[in-house]
């Protein structure tokens, strides 16, 4: 007596989704559209929300001019003009100010926001702002801070100023460094 033949599994399945893709009609199946723009290229994803503080208060003017090949600024950053704006605001908001440990992180805080927004303000093409802030208590001991980054010595500029209270000592540095 011979065996009745066994099918697979596997057989069975193909079997099946052969048949039910033969039923459905090509025109009522979904086809994905296809993406235009820069949507596989790698790295480039689509702007999500802002999480900076300073992001959301200031919005990039737009573009009114088609890339150049500009290699020097339109006009260069001066010291002093920065020195200005530091020490307006430094004058309005530290003099007469006491180190407390809620309090002053917040100022810090501030403050860079504020001076960044106004350099800013000043409208220098080219040039991207970095602000620090920094407040620590008084209390015998030194103070040592150090930045590194490239540097271009003929574009780039810094402002560095420093105030001292009888509690607390601060110190402003302004970067402004220029994007080719």
């Amino acid at each position: 007596m011979a065996e009745p033949q066994r099918k697979s599994r596997l057989s069975i399945h193909e079997g099946a989704s052969k048949v039910a893709l033969a039923e459905k009609s090509f025109s009522k199946m979904r086809m994905r559209r296809q993406s235009f723009g820069f949507g596989r290229v790698p790295g480039i994803t689509a702007a999500g929300p802002r999480t900076s503080q300073l992001g959301i208060e200031y919005k990039r003017p737009a573009l009114t001019y088609l890339p150049t090949y500009q290699l020097g600024p339109t006009r260069k950053v001066k010291d002093f003009e920065v020195r200005k704006i530091i020490d307006n605001f430094l004058d309005e908001h530290f003099t007469g100010h006491k180190y407390n440990v809620q309090e002053s992180p917040a100022l810090a805080l501030r403050l860079s926001c504020e001076i960044m927004r106004e350099m800013k303000t000043m409208e220098y093409n080219r040039y991207r702002f970095i602000v620090v802030v920094t407040i620590y208590q008084r209390r015998s001991q030194c103070y040592n801070n150090a930045i590194t980054f490239l540097w271009d010595s003929e574009r780039d500029t810094y402002v560095d100023v420093q105030r001292v209270t009888t509690t607390a000592a601060i110190q402003v540095t302004a970067f402004a460094i220029y994007l080719d």
